[in-house]
């Protein structure tokens, strides 16, 4: 009995500074509407006691502000009432859909990943989460089970390889670990999930590379064409560069038979905060992607390489960096992709990106004997794995077959 009787006596004193029950018209009356507002609020409370404890709660003796500390941050509310109502939308009102603006806005601010990063980001959430049911949901509901069968819906609609699958879900991690770092929920359900219960998309590696004979076709049909753009693929089949690190070459940087990879051109677009891009910008940065020991290296320049230079330094006797167009500018991603497109039309094989131009190289050179330790080094992976997972499934099973045959007996 006594217990029940200090219960009651905690209740009242806890709505003492509710402003809902202290009209300020002076009447002494509660209407029905501030009835059914003060038991919207219990309910309210009531929930937040199943995530918080509330009597952490504290007033401020100076301006009667009350406030409770989450994850060592300070809450505040300017009474009771109001502290209850942003606890509640903290914790039961935000979804991921909410959260997903502010959370590129804190990608970009403290994460301080690039904005090509998170162009990247907002692609695969228009592609895969925009608009869905899950993502309108609160956040603090969701569970592994909700996302099993998200996924699974996901997968039966759209087959996804497991590199794009593992892409998108990097989103909803990046969110979930927004959401814990706000206090919002204490664990990401997306960690308690078994992924390989899902069917991914097959991915042939040898088809996304260009053949020997393709590459032939290629050059064979590039090598009287004396622009830029061409001289530039020809260059490129003959190197093992990314995109960057080729438009970013210098002829200061031919060394006698070799060439010293150590610059990249990195293009960039601002993220406003409205979520729109600037225009975009051009920068060359000394610094390699990938391990450093291996980022600064020196690449052969074979016969085939130094006739393409010759052609080039024609083009551009004066410029500072080897590949520039007509204005003295380098090189674009963009523009180099969609001359290399044209030329495989031209030519009648697949189009494919100046990317794939790398990795076949690397396919050539691996399958006439070159180790893949000394790849992945000309390649500048930062790990063998790396380096390993490129050259995936490039062996024939025809030539597998005939080595065992040797070897084996």
């Amino acid at each position: 009995m006594q217990k029940t009787i200090q219960n009651n006596s905690d209740n009242l004193k806890k709505f003492e500074n509710l402003s809902i029950l202290n009209p300020t018209d002076g009447s002494s009356k509660i209407d029905l509407e501030q009835v059914s507002e003060l038991y919207e609020f219990m309910k309210k409370e009531k929930q937040l006691e199943t995530v918080l404890d509330l009597s952490k709660i504290k007033v401020r003796p100076n301006d009667g502000r009350n406030y409770i500390y989450i994850n060592r941050q300070q809450v505040i509310g300017s009474d009771r009432t109001d502290l209850i109502n942003k606890l509640y939308d903290r914790y039961f009102q935000h979804t991921l859909d909410g959260l997903y603006p502010d959370w590129l806005r804190w990608r970009r601010d403290c994460d301080k990943v690039s904005n090509k990063t998170i162009k990247e980001n907002m692609f695969l959430w228009n592609a895969y989460f925009k608009d869905t049911d899950i993502v309108k949901a609160q956040i603090s509901k969701l569970t592994a089970k909700d996302f099993i069968k998200f996924f699974r819906n996901l997968l039966n609609h759209e087959p996804l390889t497991r590199k794009r699958f593992n892409d998108a879900k990097s989103v909803l991690n990046g969110l979930f670990y927004y959401a814990i770092e706000l206090g919002i929920v204490e664990y990401n359900p997306l960690k308690e999930i078994n992924y390989r219960q899902f069917q991914f998309k097959a991915v042939n590696a040898t088809k996304e590379l260009f053949t020997l004979d393709e590459r032939q076709q290629l050059l064979d049909y590039l090598s009287p064409i004396h622009d830029i753009y061409s001289l530039a693929i020809q260059l490129d089949f003959y190197l093992i560069c990314r995109s960057a690190e080729l438009r970013a070459l210098r002829w200061t940087d031919i060394e006698g038979d070799m060439i010293k990879i150590q610059t990249q051109l990195l293009e960039d677009q601002t993220m406003n905060d409205d979520l729109t891009f600037n225009a975009r910008t051009h920068i060359n940065v000394s610094h390699i992607k990938g391990n450093t020991d291996y980022g600064f290296r020196y690449m052969p320049l074979t016969d085939g390489a130094k006739k393409v230079l010759e052609k080039i330094r024609e083009l551009n006797p004066t410029g500072e960096f080897i590949l520039m167009n007509e204005e003295g500018q380098q090189l674009t991603t963009i523009t180099l992709n969609r001359h290399l497109k044209s030329y495989c039309a031209a030519v009648g094989i697949a189009p494919r990106t100046s990317h794939k131009i790398r990795f076949t190289v690397a396919s050539l050179l691996y399958k006439n004997g070159v180790p893949a330790t000394t790849l992945q080094r000309l390649l500048g992976h930062s790990t063998l794995a790396m380096t390993l997972h490129y050259l995936r499934d490039l062996t024939p099973a025809e030539d597998t077959f005939n080595t065992m045959k040797t070897v084996l007996g």
